[in-house]
């Protein structure tokens, strides 16, 4: 029965709290009326404006980004004295080099097969 009685208490001490903090009405002169709809143009041109029609591609965004950020050209490009192919200045040449790797595989391939054969 104490219950039953519970949510009826609840509304009565609610009642009493809600006519304790309602706010009079206020009465607004006609005179401070906002005239709105001729403030609406400007503000939404300029937003509409301001709005992409389209969404950008991949390829658009990328050049945007990447504007001005080209590889610089190289500068210190030297002949090679063994090949005489044009190669960076300071590095090795990659023909020389690559040809080295083959003499090696090859060495390695005869010492192989030398230790198989035996």
């Amino acid at each position: 029965m104490a219950a039953a009685l519970l949510p009826s208490a609840r509304l009565g001490i609610y009642a009493t709290l809600r006519s304790a903090f309602t706010l009079p009405a206020i009465a607004i002169p006609a005179s401070f009326i906002i005239n709105i709809p001729s403030l609406l143009p400007g503000i939404f041109e300029s937003i509409l404006r301001a709005v992409p029609k389209k969404k950008p591609t991949y390829s658009k965004r990328r050049m945007r980004q990447l504007a001005g950020k080209a590889l610089p050209t190289l500068q210190n490009l030297n002949n090679c004295p063994a090949c005489g192919r044009v190669k960076r200045a300071h590095t090795l040449c990659e023909h020389c080099v690559e040809s080295i790797r083959g003499m090696w595989r090859q060495e390695r391939k005869g010492n192989s097969e030398d230790v198989v054969g035996n």
